[in-house]
């Protein structure tokens, strides 16, 4: 079986002894980060596929008593980040995501302004399609899968998500 590494928020710092509920939760397969105000823990489980990795250790948080809220996706970033990832300038990526080179059709950034912030798993996923798997980083290939998990957490914790979910299945 694969082994899958990711990053998830909990919904508050772990105490000494919240920290035993969680080894015992089945979380034995974590690393808990504890600072600021803030619990994470580092996954690293072995399963079939990185979607069962997430469902199983939000179940399991949740049996120790604690709310996952968010994965590390690192999922909006720069066309700075995005040219570092694919082996570009930062103006070869600007020139694609205003359509004055390349196939066209570059995602739109997530988050506009004076320096926008674009999806990742959705950059990627158009380099893949244009460019072939072989133009982005081999080992990203859950980017997707994070970035989604990710949002479905943190839409989780602002209520009404239900509706949402009929909403998308629409």
């Amino acid at each position: 079986m694969p082994l899958y590494e990711f990053t998830v928020h909990l919904d508050r710092q772990p105490t000494d002894d919240e920290l035993d509920a969680i080894y015992e939760a089945g979380l034995d397969d974590t690393a808990p980060e504890i600072g600021g105000g803030r619990g994470l823990l580092h996954v690293m489980r072995r399963t079939d596929s990185l979607t069962e990795a997430i469902l199983t250790v939000v179940a399991d948080i949740a049996k120790a008593g604690f709310q996952a809220i968010g994965i590390d996706a690192e999922d909006l970033i720069t066309q700075e980040i995005i040219g570092r990832r694919t082996g570009r300038t930062r103006e070869s990526v600007r020139l694609l995501a205003v359509g004055k080179r390349g196939p066209g059709g570059f995602p739109a950034p997530a988050v506009g302004g004076k320096a926008p912030l674009y999806s990742w798993a959705a950059v990627r996923k158009w380099f893949a399609a244009h460019y072939g798997e072989d133009c982005v980083d081999a080992a990203d290939h859950d980017a997707e899968t994070l970035a989604a998990a990710d949002l479905l957490l943190r839409a989780r914790l602002l209520g009404g998500a239900a509706g949402l979910v009929s909403l998308v299945g629409a």
